[in-house]
């Protein structure tokens, strides 16, 4: 999150060439902003400071660890890249011995200067140089700002990976092993990434944890999440042509959209090698900057948006959360969007549920296809005909099977509806925001999108009922935040999964857009699951077919959960065999997600909904 944080603060219209040129002086600024921005995440935990404790390699780890360099097959130079400014001698001080510390050594450091007019920066980097010959440096005579300082960095280059590493941050000892370790195991690799945290002035307190999921293309649209440690292959960042100048203030976000865009061999190694560090001196308020940086920011997003085929995407800072960026696409040619809703009796559930997208949707170009079950409630059938008789756009499908199936009555819904996008809607949902069609059509669209899932509440609009579903939770699968507000104080990792636009491995069918034709591509929902687990089967048949699904906080709806299955009583009655098959089956066909979701960060743990530590006993 740092380098997103950098671009925040500014001093002025007047002042701008010059803050652009002190990289120190805007990283202090900014660093102080994400730490406003973030509840927590500035506030020491003691569940992470053990958690710290218990990871942090130490003697017995690190020998361990040498010993793994030394059986090494292949033993990649990796090149630091290094632009100082001004920077305070202890931190560089810091910096650089935490990179002469690493465990693999066959790495090169690569520092230019850009222009600092203290002269003890100049004399402290020539005598780290003299000291150590893998340390490279160069001072620029005139100052180039940070994408121009790296570019020189990176001529200074002669590694086959190159890594990104700013002047006052530290790498763990165990950094450059991991990487080399996962360029071993896999040689093609072309971008690696890892976990970060940060770390107080004096380096007494580790603080702030971002614990990543493993490539997700729709999270580095919603914000920075790459940042640090990076490691790229030299070849490609060549290609690319490295960092450009137009986009400084968002110099790192651009070339990282513009990498990803190159290659799909992109790794996460689920690990926190490396910590950016909080200055005293962060204490600056002051949001000037906010107008260049946010600039910078939306024209790398919407350069890389028309690069990919979606000219029309709108690109905005999401006004509640600074930093974060919320994309809309264009809907195109106003598909026709077919709300499958199954239903049997439950008069106020369903009618609470259709009245709320007759009285709130937006979207005009919508049929309700509801598939009932076998109700035998007068007052029900008798309001679907005064359903009937008001709206064109409202088709009755009898499908009074027995025993009653989630699964088969979406398919038969599906194979009824006449419209290009699908929504499978349950009947105890209620409808809060009223643009929910075309922002979730607009997503389901996309050519690599499959499953498009939405933030449901539970009734009283506060606690999370669903905010993606998480792969191996609670044994199986469950939903992620679950009971959680948004007004409540989160760490880094819950905050950025709670409110931005990302993919996850799984959503619920309980709000869940996606193209008839993708639908109909995998073979709709996997009947053998009856009632449970048929929509994070769905989920994951669209993944192993290529497609990424997605969650979006940006429409909400109320889930009056289970509702759909019979009142409370007949819930309590569900069959506990069909539900401990389903588990069964669920296994067997996906014990590797269950294992690793790829969008779930192994650290955290598996018993909890709410992205905490995994922490040993």
């Amino acid at each position: 999150m740092k380098n997103f944080a950098k671009r925040i603060v500014h001093r002025g219209v007047a002042d701008t060439k010059r803050a652009i040129s002190s990289n120190e002086r805007v990283k202090r600024v900014v660093k102080n902003v994400v730490m406003q921005h973030i509840n927590t995440a500035g506030r020491p935990s003691p569940s992470y400071d053990k958690w710290v404790r218990e990871n942090y390699p130490d003697g017995v780890a690190l020998s361990l660890l040498k010993e793994e360099e030394a059986s090494l097959e292949y033993r990649p130079l990796i090149s630091l890249l290094i632009p100082t400014y001004d920077t305070d001698l202890v931190f560089l001080d810091d910096c650089i011995r935490s990179v002469q510390s690493q465990v693999y050594e066959n790495w090169e450091l690569c520092i230019v200067d850009d222009a600092s007019p203290n002269p003890d920066v100049r004399k402290a980097i020539e005598r780290y140089a003299a000291s150590d010959s893998r340390i490279k440096y160069k001072f620029l005579k005139k100052n180039q700002h940070i994408a121009g300082a790296s570019n020189a960095a990176l001529e200074l280059a002669t590694g086959e990976f190159i890594g990104l590493f700013d002047h006052d941050d530290l790498l763990w000892p165990n950094a450059l092993i991991e990487v080399a370790k996962a360029i071993n195991k896999d040689k093609k690799l072309d971008f690696i990434y890892t976990d970060e945290d940060k770390i107080t002035e004096d380096r007494h307190e580790h603080l702030g944890p971002l614990f990543k999921p493993d490539w997700n293309p729709d999270f580095l649209r919603s914000v920075n999440i790459i940042t640090h440690f990076a490691v790229i292959r030299a070849s490609l960042m060549y290609e690319i042509k490295g960092f450009r100048s137009k986009y400084n203030g968002a110099q790192d976000w651009d070339l990282f959209l513009r990498l990803t865009e190159k290659t799909d061999r992109i790794h996460h190694i689920p690990k926190i090698v490396y910590s950016w560090r909080i200055h005293g001196e962060s204490t600056a308020k002051s949001t000037d900057a906010k107008p260049y940086v946010v600039e910078a920011q939306k024209r790398a997003l919407t350069d890389d948006l028309k690069r990919r085929g979606y000219p029309d995407a709108i690109a905005e800072q999401d006004e509640k959360h600074p930093g974060y960026w919320k994309v809309t696409y264009a809907l195109r040619s106003e598909p026709l969007v077919s709300i499958v809703i199954p239903s049997k009796n439950q008069y106020k559930i369903l009618k609470r549920c259709i009245d709320s997208i007759y009285e709130k949707t937006t979207y005009g170009n919508f049929e309700i296809v509801l598939v009932d079950t076998g109700s035998d409630d007068k007052k029900v059938l008798g309001w679907y005909e005064k359903l009937k008789n008001e709206h064109d756009n409202f088709t009755l499908v009898d499908w009074p099977e027995q025993p009653f199936s989630y699964a088969r009555s979406c398919n038969e819904g599906a194979r009824v509806a006449t419209g290009d996008i699908l929504i499978m809607l349950n009947n105890d949902t209620e409808v809060i925001t009223p643009e929910w069609i075309e922002l979730m059509a607009a997503d389901a669209q996309r050519k690599e999108i499959g499953a498009v899932g939405s933030l449901l509440f539970f009734p009283d609009k506060r606690h999370i009922q669903h905010a993606g579903v998480g792969v191996g939770l609670g044994g199986v699968a469950a939903n992620s935040l679950q009971m959680m507000t948004l007004s409540q104080p989160m760490s880094q990792t819950q905050h950025l999964y709670a409110n931005t636009k990302h993919n996850m491995t799984a959503v619920t069918g309980a709000c869940l857009a996606i193209r008839k034709e993708v639908f109909q591509e995998v073979g709709g929902f996997d009947e053998k699951f009856r009632i449970t687990y048929n929509d994070v089967d769905l989920s994951l048949k669209l993944r192993e077919k290529g497609y990424y699904n997605l969650f979006t906080p940006y429409v909400r709806l109320i889930h009056h959960e289970s509702l759909s299955l019979g009142l409370p009583d007949e819930v309590a009655k569900r069959d506990t065999a069909e539900f401990q098959r389903a588990v069964k089956q669920f296994k067997a066909k996906w014990q590797a997600y269950v294992n690793h979701d790829p969008n779930m960060n192994p650290n955290l743990s598996k018993v909890s909904a709410f992205y905490d530590l995994e922490l040993k006993d």
